[in-house]
């Protein structure tokens, strides 16, 4: 087979998957489809749960019926994927936003992390959503952009007994050495993009004894 028309063909299928609908819901009886739909969100998670909702919405299905079903998944969500998705759709009802920031609030430690974090607080500020940030970091210029107070972050996680006075330093997901008791001074020369925990009980099962006091992980700009 000519290799310009196999590609051609295997995108025009790939394109046709993400423009139809897949699901068949515009052909389905409308308490099939209720069915079908409720079924579905209650049980699908991750990128199954995205390609149902990505295609409820092609087929543009009316989701105020299953506002509560969604709500509760958001509330029981445990990835940061699951509760981005659910809170870009929820927070498109107005009367959903209370409600969204209080779960949102409740799940900062979730999804405050990696390259989720700017991804939330860019969906915080586009939405004018009431989320109380941590005290150790400011945004600069109004932005997603972090600037962490140091000192107050490494007190905020000791007394916290999340890290000890001596963690494992990653940067850039590259271990590197510091004098003891100089953490801080260690993290102040570094341009912080965010600071990730890896807890005292996680970092000694992957580290030993190395990491009886747990592990920074910051990613720079």
């Amino acid at each position: 087979m000519n290799l310009k028309y196999f590609l051609f063909v295997s995108f025009f299928t790939i394109l046709s998957c993400r423009t139809n609908d897949a699901f068949s819901l515009k052909k389905m009886s409308k308490q099939k489809r209720h069915q079908y739909i409720s079924s579905n969100l209650e049980s699908k998670n991750g990128s199954d749960l995205g390609n149902l909702i990505y295609h409820i919405k092609l087929a543009k299905v009316d989701l105020r019926p299953y506002n509560e079903i969604l709500l509760k998944k958001l509330n029981d969500a445990v990835f940061p994927y699951d509760i981005f998705i659910l809170s870009d759709l929820l927070i498109e009802r107005e009367n959903n936003k209370t409600e969204v920031e209080k779960i949102l609030s409740s799940k900062i430690k979730v999804w405050d992390s990696g390259t989720w974090s700017e991804k939330f607080w860019e969906l915080i500020k586009n939405h004018n959503l009431s989320v109380e940030k941590p005290k150790y970091y400011d945004f600069e210029n109004s932005s997603s952009s972090k600037k962490y107070n140091v000192s107050e972050f490494i007190e905020t996680k000791i007394n916290g007994n999340e890290i000890g006075k001596n963690p494992l330093l990653m940067v850039n997901w590259n271990i590197v050495s510091y004098q003891n008791g100089k953490l801080i001074e260690a993290l102040i020369k570094l341009d912080i993009k965010q600071i990730d925990i890896t807890s005292k009980n996680q970092s000694v099962n992957l580290y030993g004894k190395s990491g009886i006091d747990g592990l920074l992980n910051v990613t720079t700009n």
